[in-house]
């Protein structure tokens, strides 16, 4: 049973909401834990394709729970390194997911907030949304949630906003690259929505693939090996194609009907977009 979290299971999809709003989403030990837990158990859920991650109330997260930053503190280093071990999981779950997923910012998204949207794939803010990094006003160093931001901005952008700790706006945030893209509050469900429906035309196999290989191809090239590697990814072996598909010309392909997952023994059918 969650606590801090509703997932809201719609078809093929799942939505995880984040429901502290009374403090407006801030992330304790058992949120950290339950998002933990809910994106590895969709991770491997064969009936979802994307994961949209939203939140209630008037914010999306402002970080972390002040009583639990007083407390970690309080507690001593090995206590503040065992909950920076729990948020660097958490994020590294959502970050790993093999399904697809989404952000929906609204309101203030601070701190492990952000860090939070940017483990995921695609993030999608309302026009009213702010952004902010304050952990440096706060006497502390963002190094839990750094490499996930700097991953969703350029080093440049991200070095400002962590040393400053200042607010920016949605516009700013979509124009250095942390959002995908903006809309009104009233219309931001159905643009992600919209970019729901998108997934239902992907193959499940090649996108969680297709992340393995944007996640893993820059550690290749560092190594030297390149990408030579992902010429060995099987996503899109003749088991996952639709008789037909390859077949056709481009311009005549229509949107395939792909299966959930690898049909392997005793498997029947196909689940429909």
């Amino acid at each position: 049973m969650l606590h801090t979290l509703e997932v809201e299971h719609k078809p093929q999809a799942a939505v995880v909401w984040l429901c502290r709003p009374d403090v407006r989403n801030a992330l304790d030990p058992l949120m950290v834990t339950e998002l933990t837990e809910t994106y590895e158990s969709l991770g491997q859920d064969s009936q979802v394709r994307v994961i949209v991650l939203a939140a209630r109330g008037i914010a999306f997260c402002v970080g972390a729970d002040e009583n639990w930053i007083r407390r970690s503190t309080e507690m001593g280093e090995s206590a503040h390194h065992a909950d920076a071990l729990a948020c660097s999981a958490m994020l590294e779950a959502v970050y790993r997911c093999p399904k697809a997923t989404i952000v929906r910012l609204h309101g203030p998204c601070m701190g492990l907030g952000m860090g939070l949207a940017a483990a995921c794939d695609i993030a999608i803010a309302s026009s009213q949304a702010t952004f902010a990094l304050p952990e440096t006003r706060l006497g502390l160093v963002p190094a839990t949630i750094a490499p996930y931001v700097l991953r969703a901005m350029r080093p440049r952008d991200a070095t400002r906003w962590f040393l400053t700790g200042e607010t920016f706006s949605a516009a700013e945030a979509w124009r250095i690259g942390f959002v995908h893209g903006l809309s009104e509050a009233d219309s931001l469900d159905m643009r992600v929505a919209a970019l729901v429906d998108t997934f239902m035309m992907t193959a499940p196999d090649a996108v969680a693939a297709a992340k393995s290989l944007v996640h893993d191809l820059p550690a290749r090239r560092g190594s030297g090996s390149g990408g030579e590697d992902a010429i060995d990814q099987p996503a899109l072996s003749r088991l996952d194609v639709p008789e037909g598909v390859v077949a056709a010309p481009v311009m005549e392909r229509h949107a395939a009907e792909w299966p959930a997952r690898r049909l392997g023994p005793g498997d029947i059918g196909w689940v429909k977009s």
